[in-house]
């Protein structure tokens, strides 16, 4: 297991070393001078000058880039020029807002999702089983901008059960996860879907498996049949999706944020982009390929753990 580990360690790093290029990068790829871009054309060739040297412009790029991956090993991101405060003390304050949104999406999602497949998969080719079916395509092709803005509609605008938007702090937990209730359902309800019919479609090549014949043969119960023997070895198609559809759920949440009125990452960097506050956005976009590289890993291992062939390889 020790090998495995540390392969699929030395991977994560070298792809988030890489991803600090491509996010450096992205500045040098601005077409035009960035700083004249950021102050406009009316600005002086004073104010100019201070923010190149401010950006690192004046100097090489292989330069600038040491330097800079220096100081994001320190956990210092640099200066926001639209907030004038750290830019790791701007992310850590959003965080708050955008890290339960995604974890909590991802339980509903996980949770709804293999339940539903399941069932679906215990009563393959029967009325429940078309129903759900029928529900994960449906919540596939729906968009979740549309989804959000269809929950505002019923949930807070007639029924007044939810808030419509924003976000009280963690002061009131209660108040708080109130407030993401109806973004957590949007962001939740199409990743649900394809779980759905992930898990269902696992199941049922895993059903038809010797194993499981002999454990109908032995007079096991069906929920016994799927629930004890068959989801475990089913499991890891689901950990892949679930893994892969984390960096779903951060850029979904951009728009979800965005129409909910959430002050998170999503947010945060629109507002960066806005304001070509290039520092900012440099930032945001390293701290969300990190956790994605992150998340990656934890999926990577979470295989070794279910299935200890792939460890040993």
């Amino acid at each position: 297991m020790a090998p495995f580990v540390a392969q699929r360690l030395g991977g994560a790093v070298l792809t988030l070393l890489l991803a600090t290029v491509l996010v450096f990068s992205a500045l040098l790829l601005v077409p035009g001078d960035p700083a004249q871009t950021i102050l406009g054309l009316e600005a002086s060739p004073d104010a100019l000058g201070a923010l190149r040297r401010t950006l690192g412009l004046d100097r090489p790029p292989v330069r600038r880039y040491v330097e800079w991956l220096g100081r994001v090993a320190r956990a210092d991101l640099g200066t926001s020029i639209r907030y004038g405060r750290p830019v790791g003390e701007l992310i850590r304050a959003r965080l708050g807002v955008t890290l339960p949104l995604v974890i909590l999406s991802m339980l509903a999602a996980g949770l709804i999702g293999t339940l539903l497949g399941a069932i679906a998969a215990r009563h393959e080719g029967r009325p429940l089983d078309l129903g759900v079916s029928g529900f994960a395509l449906t919540g596939l092709v729906l968009p979740s901008f549309w989804v959000g803005l269809m929950l505002i509609l019923f949930f807070s605008a007639q029924m007044r059960w939810l808030p419509s938007g924003g976000f009280p702090g963690w002061g009131d937990p209660r108040a708080a996860l109130v407030h993401l209730t109806l973004p957590v359902v949007t962001l939740a309800l199409a990743r649900a879907a394809l779980m759905t019919r992930i898990v269902r479609g696992s199941l049922l090549d895993v059903l038809h498996e010797d194993y499981i014949r002999t454990a109908r043969a032995k007079g096991v119960a069906e929920r016994g049949v799927v629930y004890g023997h068959a989801l475990r070895n089913a499991a890891i198609p689901v950990v892949t999706v679930l893994g892969l559809e984390f960096a779903q759920l951060l850029t979904a949440g951009v728009v979800v944020e965005s129409v909910f009125a959430l002050p998170g990452l999503g947010s945060l960097v629109l507002t960066g982009i806005e304001a070509r506050d290039y520092t900012l956005v440099q930032g945001v976009v390293l701290v969300l390929a990190a956790m994605i590289v992150g998340l990656n890993l934890l999926t990577d291992l979470a295989y070794g753990l279910l299935d200890p062939r792939i460890a040993s390889r």
